[in-house]
């Protein structure tokens, strides 16, 4: 019943334009990463003169900080689409006169949506990797290693879980703008380098935190979305 219901949702809103848009993104992603590799490498050659510290930060590493940073904020546009903009239009009443329960209806968008930004992730991730292997071979300043693939799927999903954050929010006033708004807030924190060059999402044990804050709120806005009148 949840793949039908999924394949509904696919139908009414057709994923196709968003893959062509990964693959422009990733690629302004790989140009974006090896360019701030060769301005950090200059910089290590300045720091390295003056006797300050570095900052130590590869090109994959960048490169992966900067998919998990678009892809909160894609994974709140996919929110707006498939449930946002369904509410503040009203439209969603139709969908709840289907022989279905509410939550049923509702886990299906869920899932779709997450299922979708971890595929993006790892297509995401495939590329950059590809692509940053073979530059590597040729440029000095394109730097490669191999990440513990563990912890990657661990805060890969996590992230994908601080991303339900946004529905929250959005739910509130049934705004899209709030939406987008509330994961862009969200990436400014999980890139926020207190703790780690490579942004606090980045340290396994806070992913999971973070992780942990997306369900309880998306739990809390999936509960009311099952019992809410909507006629309010």
């Amino acid at each position: 019943m949840i793949k039908t219901l999924m394949y509904m949702e696919v139908k009414k809103n057709p994923l196709k334009f968003h893959f062509v848009g990964l693959l422009a993104a990733n690629f302004i992603i790989f140009l974006l990463s090896i360019f701030t590799s060769s301005i950090l490498t200059i910089s290590e050659d300045i720091f390295v003169l003056t006797g300050l510290p570095s900052v130590q930060l590869d090109t994959i590493t960048l490169a992966t900080m900067l998919i998990r940073a678009m892809l909160i904020v894609w994974e709140a546009v996919l929110i707006s689409i498939f449930i946002i903009e369904e509410y503040r239009n009203k439209t969603i009443g139709l969908l709840f006169t289907y022989p279905v329960s509410r939550k049923k209806l509702i886990i299906a968008k869920l899932f779709l949506i997450c299922g979708t930004i971890l595929i993006f992730n790892i297509l995401s991730s495939i590329f950059q990797y590809v692509c940053i292997f073979f530059v590597s071979k040729y440029l000095s300043f394109g730097t490669f290693s191999f990440m513990d693939i563990g912890i990657q799927m661990v805060i890969m999903i996590s992230s994908i879980l601080l991303g339900l954050l946004p529905l929250y929010i959005g739910m509130i006033k049934k705004s899209t703008i709030a939406t987008i708004v509330s994961s862009v807030i969200l990436v400014a924190i999980a890139v926020n380098s207190q703790g780690s060059n490579a942004g606090l999402m980045s340290i396994p044990i806070v992913a999971i935190i973070f992780a942990s804050i997306g369900v309880i709120f998306s739990a809390i806005t999936i509960n009311k979305m099952i019992s809410s009148d909507l006629s309010n």
